[in-house]
């Protein structure tokens, strides 16, 4: 089987192109071009990562772990999808603005904590309940898993403010050069006519 290259750069005849993008967006990053290994390697990490992630939060009270464990986790997660593909597949990766996230996980956090002081208990006091679940078995929720997500929560979304303020800053600076670059292009364009 003879496969001939049509050009430098272009697959041999008969290969196909990809039927769907590796990550959301076309858009590519404004740091650089965008890399098809780090895309790759992304889309398979990220839902490992954050499943990881979420056992950290769930598992964190008996064991090592928690909601700031499994935040700073969560957010890497994000942070390879910026890496990836910058402001724009990171916008398409979370459903919520960063300020929300703090927003509920500063809610949720001070609810859990101040809700045993209307019931006459002590501030974060734990309530407990069990079920027995089909699959599992008994189960035994506490409310410490509540605040232990609102926890979560602000850590994603204050990692994920600071990667948006540090990254935009870098996008503005790459565009401007890009902007020169256009300019000086179009000078020599036009001197040498």
């Amino acid at each position: 089987m003879s496969e001939v290259s049509t050009g430098a750069g272009t697959p041999p005849e008969g290969w196909e192109a990809p039927r769907e993008r590796w990550l959301s967006t076309v858009v590519s990053p404004a740091f650089g071009p965008r890399s098809v290994l780090l895309e790759v390697a992304v889309r398979l990490l990220v839902p490992s990562v954050l499943v990881f992630s979420v056992f950290l939060l769930v598992s964190g009270h008996d064991r090592p772990g928690g909601g700031f464990a499994g935040g700073l986790v969560a957010s890497m997660a994000f942070v390879l999808r910026y890496i990836a593909g910058g402001r724009h597949e990171l916008a398409a990766g979370m459903p919520l603005k960063p300020n929300t996230l703090l927003a509920l996980g500063l809610l949720l956090s001070g609810v859990t904590a101040g809700l045993p002081l209307f019931g006459g208990g002590e501030l974060l006091e734990v309530f407990k309940a069990k079920a027995d679940l089909p699959v599992f078995g008994e189960v035994t929720f506490a409310s410490y898993l509540v605040f232990e997500s609102g926890v979560f929560l602000i850590v994603v979304g204050l990692v994920l403010s600071v990667v948006a303020a540090l990254g935009a800053r870098m996008e503005a600076e790459e565009e401007e050069a890009r902007a020169g670059r256009r300019r000086r292009r179009a000078r020599n364009k036009g001197g040498a006519q």
